[in-house]
């Protein structure tokens, strides 16, 4: 059964981390500013819960117990709540930024709520 719980761990790791790697790759390689938004937000958040997840799981299958490790798994569920709650407060005022300035093309968006503002 460890073995297994280990598996499903590294898994979500590994997983976790080529999102994180994907991420970079579309902060690197796309042009305008709202792909770079998408890609800075969403997989790496996602990528960073997996991770966290796996390591959460490889934590609590191989302790006993304790304050330490209670600790360090409140820490975790803390990073991660960081993470969910930070991503999209930052996208947003990002986008907020990038439209006052005149970084966003809006005849490519398919949807612009701003239109007539």
């Amino acid at each position: 059964m460890i073995l297994a719980l280990d598996i499903v761990a590294i898994t979500l790791i590994l997983v976790g981390a080529l999102f994180c790697l994907a991420a970079a790759f579309g902060l690197a390689r796309f042009r305008d500013t709202v792909s770079r938004m998408h890609a800075s937000s969403k997989p790496q958040t996602l990528g960073l819960l997996l991770a966290m997840l796996g390591t959460f799981l490889h934590v609590v299958v191989h302790s006993e117990g304790g304050a330490t490790v209670y600790g360090d798994l409140g820490l975790l569920l803390l990073i991660a709540a960081f993470a969910v709650v930070t991503s999209p407060v930052i996208g947003n005022r990002l986008s907020h930024v990038s439209l006052q300035e005149g970084l966003i093309d809006r005849e490519h968006l398919s949807r612009d709520d701003l239109a007539d503002k």
